[in-house]
């Protein structure tokens, strides 16, 4: 089941259980954090099972704290919650696994679904970050968490910040944000726009290891770190897909320092780099910029490579590509979508049918099968739906 499948499941909740799952949630970010010393851990996790044991009332019995502590290990989310709720895409993920590590859905629901999550070792100062750059931006009140704050929200605050810089420094700015999610302070320090915007912060502990950190071979970005007891150090992409793909990895101590290995299909490893003089997109930027952009950038690349003349973004970001063949009159105007759950795309489409005369919604190559799903949608709209791959070949033959 997708974390994306996870986060609409917590909409679903009632007040007691999101606020139970808020306290799991932050409780197995200071049980797998490395972030801070053991007393204020200790106090922490003393906190959210207080907060536990309110969220489940006087007629179901929540567990002792002791008991608290193991169920979050290898337990599913639903089996942590009062009422444990049934059919639900929470039975199917948990928090972390039998080991204490952290799965991939944990601190996406941290950043998502919880209003305690600037408290969560790792990820806290991620989300204390944001906070600041959205109130900065005008889209954050003082005291609001950003359990109810989406995506495209962030996605609005960020872009019309770059915006004001004018059409070429936003372009650049969001550009770089995909291409380069973690750069050197003194980079940065070249992007006026992005220095003002303050979107780079520290790199966060949870993504680092004795004063380094990797970055995943296919968005660029820190690859998370989680301790063994063995002493080694595991490295995985926080995306799934690109887990699937590959990015994944095993620190192990050795005479010369680290020796990292691949656990994934991925037989190239990826360098370690020292954090010192290094800043990095926090989680949530990463999640709603970054990993959006990937397919728009590249796909860019690819038609560009193709002879066509390609603008991003244009016309004020109306779409995400203006794709034309030089000396022929037809343009073919593209809205990227790169939804890990194509149903809920599909339900988009439906909600938004107005502006589509003529557009091209183009999907990766993975979501093939759900072509005739989506295309059902926009029939009747004067738009299209296609993968990268299709769109690819059509400006290649034009």
């Amino acid at each position: 089941m997708s974390v994306v499948a996870a986060a609409a499941a917590v909409q679903e909740l009632d007040e007691d259980q999101r606020a139970a799952l808020d306290a799991c949630v932050v409780a197995a970010l200071a049980l797998s954090s490395v972030e801070g010393e053991a007393r204020d851990r200790v106090r922490l996790l003393m906190e959210c099972h207080g907060r536990y044991v309110r969220s489940f009332g006087v007629l179901e019995p929540a567990p002792p704290f002791k008991v608290f502590l193991e169920r979050l290990r290898g337990s599913r989310v639903a089996d942590l919650l009062p009422g444990r709720p049934r059919k639900s895409a929470l039975g199917e993920l948990w928090l972390l696994d039998a080991d204490g590590a952290p799965s991939s859905a944990l601190n996406r629901i941290a950043v998502e679904a919880t209003e305690h999550g600037h408290q969560a070792p790792g990820i806290g100062a991620d989300i204390r970050h944001l906070h600041s750059l959205l109130r900065a931006v005008g889209m954050l009140s003082e005291g609001a968490g950003l359990s109810r704050v989406c995506g495209e929200t962030v996605q609005h605050a960020v872009f019309r910040t770059l915006r004001a810089a004018g059409s070429d420094a936003y372009t650049q700015g969001r550009e770089a944000m995909v291409r380069t999610p973690v750069l050197t302070r003194r980079e940065l320090s070249r992007n006026a726009a992005l220095t003002e915007l303050g979107a780079y912060t520290g790199i966060s502990p949870t993504r680092q290891f004795s004063g380094v950190w990797a970055a995943c071979p296919t968005c660029g970005w820190t690859i998370r770190a989680a301790y063994r007891p063995s002493g080694a150090v595991d490295l995985e992409c926080e995306d799934e897909r690109h887990s699937v793909l590959g990015a994944r990895y095993r620190a192990e101590p050795a005479a010369d320092g680290w020796r990292l290995t691949a656990r994934g299909e991925l037989r190239g490893v990826p360098k370690l780099v020292p954090v010192e003089g290094r800043v990095a997109l926090p989680y949530a930027l990463w999640l709603w910029v970054t990993l959006p952009g990937l397919l728009e950038v590249e796909l860019r690349d690819r038609l560009v490579g193709s002879g066509a003349q390609v603008r991003l973004w244009p016309f004020g970001d109306a779409y995400d590509l203006h794709v034309a063949r030089p000396g022929r009159s037809r343009v073919w105007r593209v809205d990227v979508k790169t939804w890990a759950d194509p149903y809920g795309l599909a339900q988009k489409l439906r909600e938004d049918p107005e502006g589509f005369d003529g557009m091209c919604f183009v999907v990766p190559e993975h979501l093939r099968g759900y072509l005739p799903l989506l295309r059902r949608e926009v029939r009747g709209s004067g738009a299209r739906v296609l993968t990268d791959t299709d769109l690819v070949a059509e400006v290649e033959g034009a």
